[in-house]
């Protein structure tokens, strides 16, 4: 066991994350750029439940990211402050890399008889991600900022100096309902899943992996 920590301090993902799967039903909701932190902290898990060690019956993740076949406010071009559709396309193709390992990692479980049921599902929305937030198991929230930076990155075949959200550089602010109902904690939670759901069932929809 591990001490919680509080509502004001910044904390890990990795041991809820893995503690979620200690549950009998499993839920993450996650809101982001590319979900390729939720994809490193699901790898400690998911090769516990191959080998025995945890046990979890049914596995639902919602996967929540922009839209980039739509022009953002990051990352564009940092000469200019320009949309570029090839930084576009680069994080479009890096999204469904991470969505698809996911998915089909959580799939193989349920194949594999590991897990009764399994669901990933991956929607996109049109507005810029300037925020992360996971709710794990509807009892845990982790939201953070991302910091917008310089970087050099290589876009079909062309270095581009642009300016990036970068979300190692985020840090996650943990939220629980533990704390009590009436807690900040709580309250918090509860505003994660609303807005979560909010924005999933309106102006979310299905993640085209082409990209059109």
């Amino acid at each position: 066991m591990y001490v919680r920590n509080r509502t004001e301090r910044p904390a890990g993902l990795r041991p809820y994350v893995e503690q979620a799967f200690a549950s009998t039903n499993v839920s993450i909701d996650f809101a982001g750029f590319s979900s390729e932190t939720l994809h490193s902290a699901l790898q400690e898990p998911i090769d516990k439940i191959r080998v025995g060690r945890l046990t979890p019956s049914s596995i639902n993740i919602r996967i929540l990211v922009p839209d980039m076949s739509v022009p953002h406010a990051a990352p564009v071009r940092r000469e200019d402050g320009a949309d570029d559709p090839r930084l576009r396309r680069r994080m479009h193709d890096m999204m469904v890399s991470f969505t698809r390992s996911i998915t089909n990692s959580i799939h193989e479980l349920s194949v594999l008889g590991l897990a009764a049921e399994t669901n990933v599902s991956v929607r996109v929305h049109s507005g810029t991600q300037l925020f992360k937030l996971y709710v794990i198991n509807q009892e845990d929230a982790f939201f953070g900022y991302y910091p917008i930076r310089p970087n050099k990155v290589v876009a079909e075949g062309e270095v581009i100096e642009i300016y990036d959200l970068v979300g190692a550089d985020a840090t996650l602010f943990h939220y629980s309902v533990n704390e009590g109902e009436s807690s900040s904690g709580a309250q918090q939670v509860e505003q994660a899943l609303m807005w979560f759901d909010n924005v999933w069932n309106t102006i979310g929809r299905d993640l085209d992996p082409d990209g059109k």
